[in-house]
């Protein structure tokens, strides 16, 4: 059986008439452990690399076209280089080409992609392709990138053509996140640690609900706007106060609408859960990882109220199992995926046992993914 590189190396020799790509460039999605909603506000967030990807295999044009070729949604299509292909702001192509129009390549290019991320879920499947793509064109200019801006330029990519106002983890991660590490990121700083994951005692588990959630149409934005006006409305009383990530709880306190209070509470306790979190990965300290994530979702449940029905009943199903550490909802929210911290022994168990509880109430199947170790973004020549 075929894994996703060889795929898509084979899909694109018979979509080619037989011609191998020149490479394939690889980049994974991501879980985030912990610190959501803080990347977009200057926090900090511990994420770490899937061992699903994005690949794209590449070759050159000789039609004056750039061709671009989804095996996921079985759609290719071809545009003039120098225009712009007539597709939506949500299009898969829309991250090919933002990303070809800030890093134009020599020559046109043929480019088949394919991920085994799941769509939708929260675990940055548009980030990898971005940096798939991203990585495939810097190996076309022939100029060696610093990976930070690399990652930039996946954000300008959603902000400018995706209409999506992302943080920059989901990028920063892709591109330099490695195998049986977690990435302590300050997004304020744009630094980031590489924590080793050392102990197995425990494994990460990712269930999909399956409920699919259009980020840029969502309540996201929303967020993110509601923290701007908070920002706004302390640095205006403390002009000092130049980022969320400087502020105190009087400052919270001091906010008139209790909405944005909430939102500020959040964000500001989050930052400490990461910290926590953080130290309780160094010392394989599991049920304190588990309790950091718990409250973290009841946070983003209560506070930030981004969770959802059903994530909310995954999460509670989940706690209520012998082995299970903790769980949250990860992402954006509004659907997508709960992480969940269970005894290694009790992993598989936990999956199938929270994904038959969800089917039973809620007519839908989940999809559970026991995490193995993450992979690293690379290119392979051939």
């Amino acid at each position: 059986m075929f894994n996703s590189k060889e795929r898509v190396r084979e899909a694109f020799r018979r979509w080619r008439g037989g011609a191998d790509p020149l490479f394939v460039a690889c980049a994974p999605g991501r879980v985030n452990l912990i610190g959501e909603h803080t990347d977009y506000n200057d926090g900090l967030a511990l994420p770490m690399t899937l061992d699903r990807a994005v690949y794209v295999a590449v070759g050159h044009s000789s039609t004056g076209f750039h061709e671009l070729r989804s095996l996921n949604y079985q759609e290719s299509l071809s545009y003039f280089t120098g225009e712009w292909p007539a597709v939506s702001h949500a299009h898969w192509a829309t991250y090919v080409a933002g990303m070809i129009k800030e890093l134009p390549p020599p020559k046109p290019v043929e480019m088949l992609i394919l991920g085994d991320i799941p769509l939708g879920a929260g675990l940055s499947s548009s980030a990898a392709l971005e940096m798939a793509t991203g990585l495939a064109l810097e190996k076309l200019r022939n100029t060696p990138m610093d990976p930070l801006d690399l990652a930039r330029i996946g954000q300008v990519v959603e902000h400018k053509y995706a209409k999506v106002q992302c943080g920059i983890m989901d990028q920063i991660v892709s591109r330099v996140g490695r195998k049986d590490h977690a990435l302590f990121l300050d997004c304020d700083k744009l630094e980031w640690e590489h924590i080793p994951i050392q102990n197995r005692d425990a494994q990460f588990i990712v269930i999909d609900s399956r409920v699919k959630r259009k980020l840029a149409h969502s309540k996201y934005n929303e967020r993110r706007a509601e923290c701007h006006k908070a920002l706004q409305q302390i640095k205006a009383a403390d002009p000092q106060i130049t980022s969320l990530r400087q502020i105190q709880l009087h400052h919270i306190n001091r906010l008139e609408e209790s909405v944005l209070r909430r939102r500020l509470r959040h964000v500001f306790h989050e930052n400490e859960r990461v910290r926590k979190a953080c130290g309780a990965l160094v010392r394989s300290d599991w049920s304190l990882l588990g309790s950091v994530l718990s409250a973290s979702h009841q946070s983003l449940k209560s506070d930030y109220e981004v969770s959802c029905k059903e994530l909310d009943y995954m999460v509670t199903q989940a706690e209520s199992l012998a082995g299970v550490f903790g769980a949250r909802m990860m992402g954006g929210g509004f659907g997508g995926c709960s992480i969940n911290l269970a005894r290694t022994q009790d992993a598989h168990s936990v999956a199938e046992a929270v994904s038959m509880a969800y089917e039973e109430k809620y007519q839908r199947k989940a999809r559970a993914h026991v995490l193995g170790t993450g992979i690293e973004a690379h290119v392979e020549w051939f």
